[in-house]
């Protein structure tokens, strides 16, 4: 017999980031509300339908009342179940949305001090790999809705925040027409999170505004010749305009003196 060598001994562990401590194990309620969640997910009740009732669970399983309330409270976090109270009360299934992606997000990056400037870095870094994915993916319709909305931006060069509104809503209509799901999260994502810093920040962009108007105009006449691009399905095209005009805000983010504010969460 061979004889196991030290090394890879040490280097062994079911865990790593548990070593040296207690192995945990789940809860009942955390075990209960799992399979509740594989079978919500697998059967996919309309949203508004009742979960079998507290008395069916409790026999089901073979378990307290409190293991039961735990079980679907633990559903009611993950935005799985929404509960009523009262006589027609009870859990009942909805489907998560996505601002709760977004608003886990804006939390966790303000809590750790991330600034305007860095949200401009990671936006420039990964935006345009988003948008180039939908090149030649998109259909006619899909293109139509996003000069609609691009028309719509235009017509309030004059208005800051509208113009803004109208920028918010044209990475809302991205996410409607992607035809990846995880894609489209991102992007609704960085909508809410762009959001929050145009609420938060909107006050000096409105001061600068005077001065940026010819930038807002080319913002507009690149998400046209973006649209272009994404309908003739020309990815690198796409990506290096969108690339361009991230670095224009980004400039301008730096000249109204904030790129070293903290974000807000939603």
């Amino acid at each position: 017999m061979s004889r196991q060598d030290p090394k890879s001994a040490q280097r062994w562990s079911p865990d790593a980031r548990a070593e040296g401590s207690a192995l945990r194990v789940p809860k009942t309620s955390e075990l209960i509300a799992r399979w509740l969640r594989r079978e919500l997910l697998r059967t996919r009740p309309s949203p508004g339908d009742a979960l079998p009732s507290e008395t069916e669970l409790r026999e089901r399983f073979g378990v307290s009342r409190p293991t039961i309330r735990e079980a679907v409270r633990i559903l009611e976090t993950q935005h799985l179940v929404k509960v009523a109270r009262g006589a027609f009360g009870g859990a009942r299934f909805t489907l998560p949305e996505a601002r709760m992606v977004s608003e886990a997000t804006g939390v966790y990056l303000q809590a750790h001090g991330t600034t305007q400037a860095e949200l401009n870095e990671a936006r420039i870094t990964l935006e345009p790999r988003l948008i180039g994915f939908l090149a030649g993916k998109l259909s006619p319709d899909a293109i139509a809705r996003l000069r609609a909305e691009v028309q719509r931006q235009g017509e309030a060069i004059d208005d800051v925040r509208e113009f803004g509104r109208a920028h918010e809503d044209f990475y809302a209509t991205l996410s409607e027409v992607c035809p990846n799901r995880l894609i489209a999260l991102e992007l609704l994502t960085l909508r809410d999170l762009i959001q929050a810093q145009t609420e938060l920040v909107g006050d000096a962009w409105v001061q600068h505004a005077p001065r940026s108007r010819a930038g807002m105009v080319r913002h507009v006449e690149v998400k046209r010749e973006v649209i272009d691009h994404l309908e003739a399905g020309r990815v690198a095209e796409a990506e290096a305009l969108w690339t361009r005009m991230l670095e224009a805000q980004q400039r301008l983010t730096a000249a109204i003196g904030v790129g070293d504010d903290p974000i807000e969460a939603l």
